[in-house]
C-alpha cells in the first residue's frame, strides 16, 4: 500500500515538473490596453454613469423600503465609486466636466476600507443633474435599472 502511494505521488511531482517545464517558455499574456481618452466618446462617459446610478438607486431602495441597513447601503455606495472611478472621460467637454465633478465629490474608496462617501450629498445630487444635461446635450441616454423589491 506504501509502495503505491510513493509511486502515485512521484507520478504527480513528475506530471508538475513536465508541466513547469513547458510553461518556462511561454509567453506572458498580454495586459488589457486601455482606452485611451482620445477614443472615448460621451455616449461611453454617460452608459459608464447609467451603472453607478443603477447601484445608488438601488441600495437607496432597499434602505427606504426597510430591506436593508444603512452600513449596506454605504457598502453600495463605495463599490459605486469604484465603478465610477472605471468610468472613462473624453478627458475635454461637458460630460468629461461633470464626469470629472462627480469623482471629486465621491473619490474611488478602496476595496476593504469603511467609511462613507460623498453619494447622497448636496454636491452629489447638483453634479449629476450637470452630468445628466450635458449626457442629454450629446444626445446620450441616461437610464437606471431597478431591481430592488417587489
Amino acid at each position: 500500500m506504501i509502495r503505491r502511494q510513493v509511486s502515485l505521488i512521484s507520478l504527480a511531482l513528475a506530471g508538475l515538473l513536465a508541466l513547469s517545464g513547458c510553461m518556462a517558455g511561454a509567453e506572458p499574456a498580454p495586459a488589457a490596453t486601455p482606452a485611451s481618452a482620445g477614443s472615448t466618446t460621451d455616449t461611453e462617459t454617460c452608459t459608464g454613469f447609467n451603472d453607478v446610478a443603477t447601484i445608488t438607486a438601488n441600495a437607496d431602495a432597499g434602505l427606504r423600503d426597510g430591506r436593508m441597513a444603512a452600513q449596506e447601503q454605504q457598502g453600495w455606495y463605495r463599490l459605486a465609486t469604484r465603478v465610477l472611478d472605471g468610468v472613462p472621460t473624453r478627458g475635454a467637454g461637458e460630460v468629461s466636466d461633470a464626469a470629472a465633478a462627480l469623482k471629486d465629490v465621491a473619490p474611488m474608496v478602496d476595496l476593504g476600507a469603511m467609511g462613507t462617501t460623498g453619494i447622497g450629498s448636496a454636491d452629489w445630487n447638483g453634479a449629476v443633474q450637470e452630468l445628466s444635461e450635458a449626457c442629454t446635450a450629446a444626445g446620450a441616454e441616461m437610464a437606471i435599472e431597478m431591481y430592488t423589491g417587489g
